[in-house]
């Protein structure tokens, strides 16, 4: 288990606002004052190294060769979502198989740090919580007197956020895309992410940096406390594990299939299962509805991320829209029946990865609520042998 790590923020830069989230788009501006505004935040980003005292490296200093080194300490930042996190855990592993010694922190946003916490592999955990662009002087703080041997980003798109940190951080080494994280001396460029790659694949692309020609296992690794299950399995009778698993929440609008859909499924299901639903707080109304019909259906509510996946590992079919559910059942390598909007390429960079599961799509001109809810029930059916 690793250590939790949350000191006070010093307000450093009170009353100086750093940024604005309303102009934080990952994507260029066509504008024609980008340039200018690119400028702008050039300027601010060396103004932040310049009020944290950051030594900078001296250009003409000899650098060995990344595989040639082996790091005591790695600093890893994963702002990401709960499923993003969930997709980085292979490189947590493969960090440690590759340095066992290593020293290993995590930075994460408070909302996905129980993922890395939980982790034997991750030394230390540094959960930043209310969004990372309010809380750089938090982080610049926390990390003023500590210096890593290498410091990873694998963000492969444009961010404020990640530039930010970059120029906050005190590392020898630094690895990440330069449309992330800029250019810096000592950096490594991560090679550019082939489309439409899994997302498990552009985690690992550090390891083709530290450990080139070498092989990691891609398959997420999640570690669930005994109290998750404790907590899980008070709801439970003994008979009901084995159970379909049913997940009716998504992080979008539009990644909800219809309630009368579920209550079909579950009718369906209930045959040859029990059935248990799992929803956010926010559904949990619906929820109730949707299992008030059937005797061998029911909602199990869950307090956190990793009870969730105390309910998947204990299921024999998961079955849910694209969310850290599937992510979940990846790394219990539980069969998953995934439901995802159109577009090929969303569905390869976040497939399911458990040895046996399905992925449905609409028609690329419908959403995900027109998967029709026989298709649904005929794939849980064949991954589970029942058919």
């Amino acid at each position: 288990m690793s250590e939790q790590i949350v000191p006070d923020a010093m307000k450093i830069f009170a009353g100086t606002p750093i940024a604005d989230h309303a102009h934080c788009s990952n994507s260029r501006s066509d504008s024609p004052v980008a340039p200018w505004a690119e400028r702008k935040r050039t300027i601010r980003f060396r103004w932040l190294s310049s009020a944290m005292l950051k030594p900078r490296r001296n250009a003409n200093e000899a650098i060995p060769p990344l595989e040639t080194t082996a790091p005591a300490t790695i600093a890893l930042f994963q702002p990401g979502r709960l499923g993003d996190m969930i997709l980085t855990t292979p490189l947590f592993h493969a960090l440690k198989a590759q340095f066992p010694a290593t020293h290993l922190t995590v930075i994460a946003s408070e909302a996905s740090a129980s993922i890395p916490s939980s982790q034997n592999v991750v030394d230390r955990v540094i959960p930043v919580p209310g969004g990372l662009l309010r809380q750089i002087p938090f982080l610049a703080s926390t990390l003023r007197a500590t210096t890593f041997d290498i410091y990873i980003d694998i963000k492969d798109h444009r961010s404020t956020t990640s530039r930010l940190v970059a120029e906050i951080i005190h590392a020898r080494r630094l690895i990440g895309h330069r449309t992330a994280i800029g250019s810096h001396p000592g950096g490594a460029e991560l090679p550019a992410p082939a489309p439409p790659g899994h997302y498990v694949d552009s985690a690992l692309a550090p390891m083709q940096l530290l450990a080139p020609g070498s092989r990691f296992n891609r398959r997420p690794m999640l570690d669930i406390p005994t109290a998750a299950y404790r907590a899980v399995d008070e709801q439970l009778d003994p008979g009901e594990h084995g159970m379909a698993a049913i997940n009716i929440s998504a992080g979008d609008p539009s990644r909800y299939w219809k309630p009368e859909k579920w209550r079909a499924l579950i009718r369906e299901l209930s045959r040859q299962f029990n059935v248990v639903v799992l929803a956010a707080p926010n559904d949990r109304g619906l929820a109730d509805e949707i299992c008030s019909t059937r005797r061998t259906a029911r909602t199990v509510r869950t307090d956190s991320i990793l009870e969730a996946a105390a309910v998947v590992d204990r299921a024999r079919v998961v079955i849910s829209p694209d969310t850290s559910i599937v992510h979940i059942a990846s790394a219990r390598n539980r069969p998953c029946v995934g439901l995802y909007p159109p577009g090929n390429e969303n569905a390869a960079r976040f497939a399911p990865l458990s040895d046996r599961h399905r992925v449905l799509m609409p028609a690329q001109e419908e959403t995900l609520a027109a998967i029709p809810m026989e298709a649904v029930y005929e794939a849980a059916l064949a991954l589970t042998g029942t058919a």
